[in-house]
């Protein structure tokens, strides 16, 4: 989950009048703290808006017609703890849309059941990161989740999601929240994942949860597998144990099989009672990947491969060899990304010591025969640049593929601190495309001011060669506190970017985003409305809230 390397590069207590030893006073309640993770670029934006027709330097391809969809972490409220982190910022999506050589903008907050709490009392309520023992007692029971780190179009909806709860509905086209979704009663743990894959062979959505065994916030080990297929009914459902309970926050799908990383960033529900934060890092912890099968799995038919303590980032892809083996991709740092999140005997670390971790796009190949516990090392490591938030063309998920895009770090450009200061979110100062046949490696970098968010891929109209399209990415313009979108041809980024659309502020850091045809969400839109009807919300409390006598939602 490598995905925001510099949030906080100072998360000790500020100068802020509004927090005594850590803690919100009423003093000044509406005073975000003075520290790294709510300063500069990290700032929070809190902006809802409509803008049509943005300003635009160069020419946005013709046959782009769609909406670049992306969401962030944007507190609304000063949090109860001066030690908070991005993460625990209310989910807040936006929509770039795309069409006849226009661009125009809408944000909106996802009305999860956190928001709706919050702004009936009109502060935060909830404590620390998924630590439901740090909360305000008038939200007992509620669904905690900020539904803040990816945004997906399915079958005429998005979701909005977060691996510490349910996915919530939005309307594509207003960005209104719809309700907690959940698949029309048939997903009911309390957790789902942020990583949904969608196979384009048979139309499959493939998701899971981890720590989903009681309420989403208790260090359980237990994980769940679903599979959804087109016409939305589940169609597989297992439930594995973890040898811990650690972060699984990405995952790979083949054909036949599941890929599941577990980090060791681990929780103890004894440091969750005592108040102190939900994941510390074990250096000493192997790391460890989870082979479940897509059909028919059973709880014994999970095997867990370890290899060397070590940091998983994000997915790049898998697929499966003619051999039968899974080949896996994706990005391993050599040490904890999230130092804010240390070992329990260990001090926080800081952003020098993480700038020197070694981030390596990385391939595994997993062999099913082996029995659970085998050790694994990876078969290439590639380490000429730093790289994160990997996308493929998606038209190739579950199938070999070749190209592949990331932000990347180069140090070897300069930056420019005395204008810029820290560079929010880590240095992604270079947008990257490369190839495992090595026929491509070419980068694009972004100058001594400014850093790239996720980009995502959009298919050229017509075409059908794996790579073929664009590439669409938010910039940040660190020293003007300003975003650019830009649009470069996929297999050209070192050209520079065809158009640049430039937004009027800045948002906040996002986490993930994906580009969806207009013509998809038309023509389901249609089938809605002739035969579906309309996204139906979560009306029924989850089992975890019926357990400890909540009802109503949650509310």
């Amino acid at each position: 989950m490598a995905h925001i390397f510099e949030l906080a590069e100072s998360l000790s207590a500020g100068a802020g009048a509004n927090y005594a030893n850590g803690v919100r006073t009423g003093a000044n309640p509406s005073q975000f703290p003075s520290t790294e993770a709510f300063s500069g670029f990290n700032r929070p934006s809190r902006i809802e808006a409509d803008i049509h027709d943005l300003d635009i330097t160069g020419k946005i391809p013709a046959d782009i017609d769609g909406t670049f969809f992306r969401i962030q972490p944007d507190h609304r409220f000063a949090p109860v703890y001066e030690s908070d982190i991005h993460f625990n910022g209310d989910g807040n999506v936006t929509a770039i849309r795309l069409s006849n050589g226009q661009a125009h903008f809408r944000q909106r907050y996802v009305h999860t059941d956190r928001y709706d709490h919050e702004t009936k009392h009109d502060k935060a309520l909830f404590g620390k990161y998924r630590n439901p023992y740090t909360d305000n007692e008038a939200v007992k029971g509620v669904i905690r989740t900020a539904a803040n780190t990816n945004i997906f179009f399915w079958r005429g909806m998005l979701l909005a999601t977060k691996e510490d709860g349910p996915a919530y509905a939005m309307d594509p086209d207003t960005l209104d929240t719809i309700g907690r979704y959940d698949f029309e009663g048939q997903v009911l743990s309390p957790t789902m994942t942020a990583h949904p894959k969608f196979d384009p062979k048979t139309g499959e959505m493939i998701c899971y949860g981890y720590e989903a065994g009681g309420n989403g916030n208790d260090g359980s080990r237990d994980i769940v597998v679903y599979t959804i297929n087109s016409a939305g009914i589940k169609t597989e459902e297992c439930w594995y144990e973890a040898p811990f309970c650690g972060i699984i926050h990405d995952c790979g799908v083949s054909d036949n099989w599941v890929v599941l990383p577990m980090t060791p960033l681990k929780c103890d529900p004894d440091r969750l009672q005592n108040g102190e934060n939900h994941w510390a890092w074990d250096p000493n912890e192997d790391q460890w990947y989870g082979l479940a099968p897509r059909r028919g799995g059973q709880p014994s038919d999970i095997r867990w491969f370890r290899s060397k303590n070590a940091f998983q980032g994000h997915t790049v892809s898998c697929y499966e060899a003619p051999d039968g083996k899974v080949v896996f991709d994706l990005t391993i740092a050599d040490g904890n990304v999230f130092f804010w999140w240390p070992s329990p005997d260990t001090p926080a670390g800081t952003v020098a010591k993480r700038n020197k971790l070694q981030n390596n796009t990385t391939r595994w190949i997993f062999d099913p025969s082996l029995p659970t516990g085998s050790w694994v090392d990876p078969v290439e490591e590639r380490g000429e640049y730093g790289g994160e938030f990997s996308r493929v063309d998606d038209r190739f998920t579950t199938m070999k593929y070749n190209h592949y895009w990331q932000c990347v770090i180069d140090g070897q450009k300069p930056y420019d601190f005395p204008k810029c200061g820290s560079p929010a979110g880590g240095l992604f100062n270079t947008l990257g495309h490369f190839t495992w046949d090595n026929s491509a490696a070419e980068t694009y970098w972004a100058g001594p001011c400014s850093t790239f968010q996720e980009p995502a891929f959009i298919p050229r109209a017509g075409g059908t060669e794996e790579g073929d399209g664009y590439l669409v990415v938010l910039l940040n313009r660190l020293d003007e506190l300003r975003n650019d979108v830009c649009i470069f041809d996929a297999r050209k980024i070192a050209q520079g970017p065809l158009a640049v659309v430039h937004l009027p502020f800045k948002l906040r850091l996002g986490l993930h985003g994906n580009f969806v045809e207009q013509s998809e969400i038309d023509a389901w839109k249609e089938k809605r409305a002739k035969e579906l009807g309309p996204v139906r919300a979560a009306v029924e409390p989850l089992p975890w809230q019926k357990a400890e006598g909540h009802i109503g939602n949650g509310v």
